[in-house]
């Protein structure tokens, strides 16, 4: 017994001792957060192509954008900024992007969220436990703020004049800018039956503009304002919403319903 203890011990020491680098090798080094350190290690290794275009495109807290801007307006290309913080009441994140187009058309817009999530009092009990209500999910609603601005920038833009027989030789090209500018806040107010309240507020801003240089005139050189309204005039626009959500949960959590009653207003300055 005793001679099987010494081998035991002598075995152990030798595992541990190789696992110490050896004299004058160089340290391994620590896993980096950087983003610069995380595109070394995967984008000049031949081996890790697959996280170097993860990283390029999902990595934090920039990465590429790309996606497509609308119908005839092209694949944007772009960078996106993202970010998040957390404390003991709140969780924050923010998005900034922006891409443009071969044909000079972009979008870009900034994001805000944050998400009240104040911490839940832990206590001690003695005896049996209470309950638990089938109709409370694991994942509440929570008071969550949200604030954005996006604006679009649209080179080329299809008109017909209006009417089902609108002749093909009547298409027409413009350019468009929309600015969207507002908030949305969501409260909730019932918890057995995870019901909230949401509004927003959003101000919309849109003016038109020639598009030459396409295969078929610019608008304004076949339409006017009385054959196409709002060629020269462009109002704002001011729209509220409110609604309630309802997210009722059954069945000790393995039916989950979701229903939406909402009412929006637009005003035209």
């Amino acid at each position: 017994m005793r001679r099987i203890l010494v081998l035991f011990i002598l075995s152990t020491a030798g595992t541990a001792w190789a696992q110490q680098p050896a004299p004058g090798a160089p340290a391994k080094r620590i896993d980096s957060p950087s983003e610069v350190d995380k595109l070394k290690d995967s984008c000049f290794n031949v081996k890790g192509i697959a996280d170097c275009a993860e990283e390029l495109f999902t990595g934090k807290p920039i990465h590429i954008a790309v996606g497509s801007i609308a119908p005839q307006n092209g694949f944007g290309l772009g960078l996106a900024y993202v970010g998040h913080k957390t404390t003991d009441n709140w969780r924050d994140s923010w998005d900034a992007d922006a891409v443009a187009s071969t044909n000079g058309s972009w979008r870009a817009g900034v994001y805000l969220k944050l998400v009240h999530t104040p911490s839940s009092v832990i206590g001690v009990g003695f005896g049996t436990p209470p309950p638990v209500k089938a109709n409370l999910s694991e994942l509440p609603e929570h008071t969550v703020f949200g604030l954005y601005a996006q604006a679009i920038s649209l080179n080329q833009l299809t008109y017909f004049e209006s009417g089902p027989s609108t002749p093909a030789a009547d298409r027409s090209f413009y350019g468009m800018t929309e600015t969207i500018v507002g908030g949305n806040a969501v409260k909730p107010i019932y918890a057995p039956l995870n019901a909230s309240v949401e509004g927003e507020i959003n101000g919309r801003f849109v003016s038109i503009r020639s598009s030459p240089g396409q295969s078929s005139p610019s608008i304004e050189q076949l339409f006017t304002e009385a054959t196409a309204p709002g060629l020269i005039t462009h109002p704002g626009t001011f729209q509220m919403g409110e609604g309630i959500r309802i997210r009722p949960v059954l069945a000790a959590d393995i039916v989950r319903l979701n229903y939406r009653l909402a009412y929006q207003q637009f005003f035209a300055g």
